[in-house]
């Protein structure tokens, strides 16, 4: 009878800690890496925004293999998606993982780091100066937005923010590689860095580039992004990776430019006009009508005319 109590006991605090605390289940799903050159890989995450069945893995997490060790490039949302990449990494190399670049503070791209300094906690993350302040003191609030997303999909992920940070122009010799980093301002952030693979001729662009998708732009800058994507095709690099979608070549860039540069010079247009955000969307829209087919645009293209709106405001004064 006794023994049958405490089973009783043991089961509920079980299911109890499964339900309000633990740890959620790994990431469900085939990941294939794709080889981008000899020494750098890349994992495609889903090309929206976290939810239920992704799991919140939407991002594209990258790794460099040098002579000393692995560098990754942001590691995913969560720890179950830096376990991911960990496996991924393991699938190719035995070698440890040496440093990590998260490209800007937007959690589904630094919330792995849990998972790669348990691992490896040797491994330095580096990170924007504005990143690495903005992590230590928002890291809960972007687990706890991500974790409703995805309805539980990321339970048991912590903020573990940079280590050291870096800033435009810089340049890191990791093992036998130049890293060099590139930073504008404001362009999807305040805090983004493009990070350059000199040797290979790649480079992890963050969120200052999307391909096949409509970026999120509310803590982010139009002018400023145009002019983040024109230092990185000014770079050497011939293989780019974009935060989100499909890596590829200078097309990638050209095209999410296009978009930012059209957006903004036509609600600017109906602006001096003396039409409202709500009227001009409209116009907007058909001046964007080759984009229409990309991933979150009529969700959020209403939300980019306000912004836009915003900042052409902002130039009279």
């Amino acid at each position: 009878m006794r023994a049958r109590f405490l089973f009783a006991i043991a089961s509920v605090l079980f299911l109890a800690s499964s339900c309000t605390g633990g740890k959620a289940p790994p990431l469900q799903g085939d990941f294939p890496v794709t080889k981008i050159t000899d020494r750098v890989y890349v994992i495609h995450g889903a090309n929206t925004l976290p939810n239920r069945q992704n799991q919140g893995f939407m991002n594209n997490p990258g790794f460099v293999l040098t002579r000393k060790g692995v560098v990754v490039i942001d590691p995913g949302s969560s720890v179950q998606v830096g376990e991911m990449v960990l496996a991924k990494i393991a699938g190719v190399t035995r070698e440890p993982v040496i440093a990590v670049f998260n490209t800007h503070i937007h959690g589904d791209h630094w919330l792995g780091n849990q998972a790669i300094k348990a691992a490896h906690p040797k491994a330095v993350i580096y990170a924007h100066p504005r990143m690495k302040a903005k992590a230590e003191a928002e890291g809960g609030t972007w687990v706890k937005r991500i974790d409703a997303m995805t309805e539980g999909a990321i339970r048991g992920t912590r903020p573990l923010a940079p280590d050291i940070h870096v800033d435009h122009d810089e340049s890191l010799k990791l093992g036998d590689t130049h890293f060099r980093v590139y930073h504008h301002d404001k362009a999807h952030t305040d805090n983004d860095i493009m990070i350059e693979v000199v040797e290979e001729k790649v480079m992890f662009l963050g969120d200052n580039v999307f391909a096949g998708r409509i970026g999120i732009m509310n803590d982010g800058d139009f002018r400023g992004n145009v002019a983040a994507i024109d230092m990185a095709l000014k770079s050497n690099t011939v293989h780019f990776i974009p935060g989100h979608g499909p890596a590829n070549g200078r097309e990638i860039l050209l095209a999410y430019q296009d978009y930012l540069k059209t957006l903004y010079a036509t609600v600017r247009k109906y602006y001096g006009q003396g039409l409202t955000d709500y009227d001009m969307k409209p116009k907007v829209a058909q001046a964007l009508a080759k984009y229409k087919d990309w991933t979150g645009f009529n969700e959020q293209l209403g939300r980019h005319v306000s912004l836009a709106y915003l900042q052409v405001e902002a130039e009279s004064f």
